[in-house]
C-alpha cells in the first residue's frame, strides 16, 4: 500500500515508531490486565475547502557580522544621540548608512609597517635604478668593443696583425657581451625585488585601511559586541547589521500544496504583534528539494517594511490559498493514527466488546493528505465509526480499554 508522504512529514513518524517498536511486551488480554485509559471520539468527514496557514519567523533581507580583519586596541566608535540627549556610542537599533566607520583601531601599530614597507620598495627602487645605469654603462663598453674588433677584424684580414692582438680583441667583445646580459639578469632582479616590496607595501596599507571598520549598507545595528578600550581580535565579530527595509519570511509546505505557490504570488501575511493588520508580501523562491528531514518543501516570500515598523524575529502567519477542493472524505485526529513497524502499515483502534468488557482492536487503514491537525483516510474506515483518539500510541492489540471523558 502506497503512504501519502505528507503523513511522515506532520505527524513524527520515528516518535510513533519509537512508541511501537520500543515496548517488549507481548499482546496480553488476559483477565485481570488493568485497562488502558483512552478517550474515544466518532470519525467524521472532512469540511471541504479552507485557507491554509503556515507559520513563519521574519528575517532580515541581508545580514552580516562585521569583524576586523587585524587584531589592535579599539580607539574609536561610532557617536550617536541618545534618547536623553547624550552623545554615545552606537546601540541597537540605530540605523547607519553605507561606508560608515563604525570603529578603529589603534592605526600607529600599523603606520610604521607602512613606513617600513614604504622604505624597502624605495630601496628596491633605487636598486632598478642602478641596475639600468650598469646596463647603459655595458652597453656602451659592448659599443666600443664591437668597433675596436671591427677594426682588428679589418687588419687580420690584411695580415697587418698579430694573431694575439687579434685574439685579444676578440675577448673584450666577448666580455663587454657578457657584461651586457649581467646587467639585464641584474635588472630583471632588481625590479623583482621592487615588485616584491610593493606588494608588502600594499599590504601593509591594507591593513592600515582595516583599522577601519565600515558598514558595507544601509541598515540597523542589531548588536555591538565591543567597547573603547578592547582589544579586538581578527575575525571576531564587532557589530552584526541587517537589512530591514525589505524582510524575508520561510516557511515549509508539504509536496501535495507546493503547486499552489508560484514566484512572484501575492500572498497575506499577519504578524502577532500588530492584530488586525494585513501585509501584503510576494514569493521569492520554492525549494528545489525536500528538506531531508521533514520532508518539506521551504517558501521564502518577502515583504516591504516601511518605516522600520516590523522587526526581525517576529512571528506571522502566512495565508495561503486551499488545495482544489474535493468531496467530503473521512478524516480523523492526527493523535489517533499509529504506524505498525511490523507491517509498514498505519492502523487506528476501535472498541470491541469481549467477554463483558471492551478491548482495541487494530484497524489498518490509507492515510491521506493533512487538513490542520486532521489527517483525511482514503480507505478503511466510515463515517460515524468510534475510535481512539488519544492513547491510542499506548495500545496494544487486544488490550482491555476504558473510555473517559
Amino acid at each position: 500500500m502506497k503512504t501519502n508522504p505528507a503523513v511522515l512529514l506532520v505527524l513524527g513518524v520515528a516518535l510513533l515508531e519509537s512508541d511501537c517498536s520500543d515496548r517488549k511486551r507481548p499482546v496480553d488480554s488476559a483477565a485481570g490486565s488493568v485497562p488502558q485509559a483512552v478517550r474515544l471520539a466518532a470519525v467524521e468527514l472532512s469540511r471541504g475547502r479552507e485557507t491554509a496557514k503556515y507559520s513563519a519567523i521574519l528575517a532580515p533581507n541581508t545580514q552580516v557580522d562585521l569583524a576586523f580583519r587585524v587584531p589592535g586596541y579599539v580607539v574609536e566608535l561610532y557617536q550617536t544621540r541618545g534618547a536623553d540627549g547624550r552623545i554615545r556610542p552606537l546601540e541597537s537599533g540605530f540605523q547607519v548608512s553605507a561606508g560608515t566607520v563604525l570603529a578603529r583601531i589603534r592605526p600607529s601599530d600599523y603606520e610604521a609597517g607602512v613606513d617600513k614597507a614604504r622604505g624597502a620598495e624605495e630601496e628596491a627602487q633605487a636598486g632598478v635604478r642602478a641596475a639600468e645605469a650598469q646596463l647603459v654603462q655595458a652597453q656602451a663598453g659592448l659599443l666600443q668593443a664591437e668597433l675596436d674588433f671591427g677594426r682588428v677584424s679589418a687588419l687580420w684580414g690584411q695580415e697587418s696583425i698579430t694573431k694575439p692582438a687579434y685574439d685579444a680583441s676578440k675577448a673584450r667583445l666577448d666580455i663587454a657581451k657578457a657584461a651586457v646580459d649581467a646587467s639585464n639578469s641584474a635588472i630583471a632582479a632588481a625590479q623583482k625585488r621592487r615588485d616584491a616590496a610593493l606588494a608588502q607595501l600594499r599590504e601593509a596599507q591594507i591593513a592600515l585601511g582595516d583599522t577601519e571598520l565600515r558598514a558595507p549598507f544601509d541598515g540597523v545595528l542589531l548588536q555591538r559586541r565591543v567597547e573603547l578600550g578592547t582589544l579586538a581580535a581578527a575575525g571576531a565579530t564587532a557589530f552584526t547589521i541587517a537589512d530591514l527595509g525589505t524582510l524575508k519570511a520561510r516557511f515549509n509546505v508539504p509536496d501535495f500544496t507546493l503547486a499552489t505557490f508560484r514566484p512572484g504570488q501575492s500572498l497575506s501575511l499577519s504578524i502577532f504583534a500588530f492584530p488586525g493588520e494585513n501585509f501584503r508580501s510576494r514569493v521569492l523562491s520554492l525549494a528545489a528539494a525536500a528538506d531531508p528531514k521533514a520532508r518539506s518543501f521551504e517558501v521564502e516570500v518577502a515583504l516591504p517594511n516601511t518605516g522600520l515598523r516590523l522587526r526581525s524575529g517576529m512571528i506571522a502567519t502566512v495565508e495561503a490559498a486551499a488545495v482544489e477542493s474535493v468531496p467530503p472524505q473521512v478524516q480523523v485526529p492526527a493523535s489517533a493514527l499509529v504506524h505498525d513497524p511490523t507491517s509498514n502499515r498505519y492502523l487506528v483502534y476501535t472498541a470491541e466488546q469481549s467477554s463483558g468488557r471492551a478491548i482495541a482492536k487494530p484497524n489498518f487503514v490509507e492515510p491521506g493528505p493533512l487538513a490542520g491537525n486532521q489527517v483525511v483516510v482514503l480507505s478503511g474506515l466510515q463515517p460515524g465509526q468510534r475510535i481512539v483518539v488519544i492513547g491510542a500510541n499506548l495500545l496494544h492489540p487486544g488490550d482491555p480499554i476504558q473510555e473517559v471523558e
